[in-house]
This record gives C-alpha cells, sequence and structure tokens, in this order.
C-alpha cells in the first residue's frame, strides 16, 4: 500500500472521530498509521473511570479493538469484529496518558489475526489482547464519511 493511502486513511479517520462516536468518546489521537500496524495515544478522563477511580476495564477493551480493527483498515480491509482476548495486567488512573500499539499477524481473505498492547507513561504493559476480524470488502473512498 502507498503512502498516499495511509495518509488518504489517516486522513478519513481524523475526519471521523471529529463526529460523535465511540473513538470521539474515547478521545484517541493517531500517533503513527503503517501498513497492518497502528499506534494511538489517548487521556484518561473521568469519564473513562470506573467507581475505583481507575480506567474502566470496558474503556481499554474498547481501545484495543478500535486499534486492532484499524490495523486491519490500513491494509485496505473492511473488517467486523469476530472475536477477541484481553489479559488485565495494570491498570491506570484518570490523567495518564496511556499509548496502544495494533498489528495484523495473519491477513487472510475472509478472516485477519491481530494482536495489541496498551501501555502507561512508563511503557509498562497495562493489557494484552489478540483478535480474529472477518472481512466484509475492501475499505475505499466511499466509505469517507458524510457530515
Amino acid at each position: 500500500m502507498s503512502n498516499e493511502r495511509l495518509l488518504w486513511i489517516e486522513n478519513y479517520l481524523m475526519e471521523k472521530y471529529k463526529m460523535p462516536s465511540l473513538e470521539n468518546f474515547l478521545q484517541l489521537e493517531i500517533v503513527k498509521i503503517d501498513e497492518g500496524k497502528v499506534n494511538y495515544r489517548a487521556k484518561i478522563i473521568d469519564k473513562h473511570c470506573n467507581l475505583y477511580g481507575v480506567v474502566h476495564g470496558g474503556v481499554l477493551a474498547s481501545i484495543i479493538d478500535t486499534v486492532m480493527g484499524i490495523a486491519c483498515i490500513s491494509l485496505g480491509k473492511r473488517v467486523v469484529t469476530t472475536d477477541m482476548s484481553v489479559s488485565y495486567i495494570k491498570n491506570v488512573a484518570e490523567g495518564s496518558t496511556i499509548t496502544a500499539v495494533g498489528q495484523v499477524i495473519s491477513n487472510g481473505k475472509t478472516i485477519m489475526r491481530t494482536v495489541g498492547q496498551v501501555f502507561d507513561e512508563q511503557q509498562q504493559i497495562l493489557i494484552n489482547s489478540q483478535g480474529s476480524y472477518f472481512v466484509i470488502g475492501d475499505f475505499c473512498e466511499e466509505d469517507y464519511p458524510k457530515k
């Protein structure tokens, strides 16, 4: 895939994230998009936290699902999650900045497999994940968000 195509995908995502969406709620910021691998960053805010004052596991699961899915999109495929496992290792509190990395490890015609990790500011691992995504078509310019 060309750098031009990756730049188009990044611009698409930045426009999409301006609209009301889960990614907007999560306040995800694109750090880098390569073919089959993406890096995102997010600042943990009060709305992301559970009653103990740490980030809710569902928020972390949503973030890792997003970055693993975008890793698939970076290869030009439209996908939906078929399964995902998440191992929670450590937690962080409000105010922390986390980094999420998703990578395609198998680029099949109908099923794509991915791995993902989320890290805190000290690069300590918060979660490990793996996921499978069903390919429902090509991700193309017709997918560009309508305002």
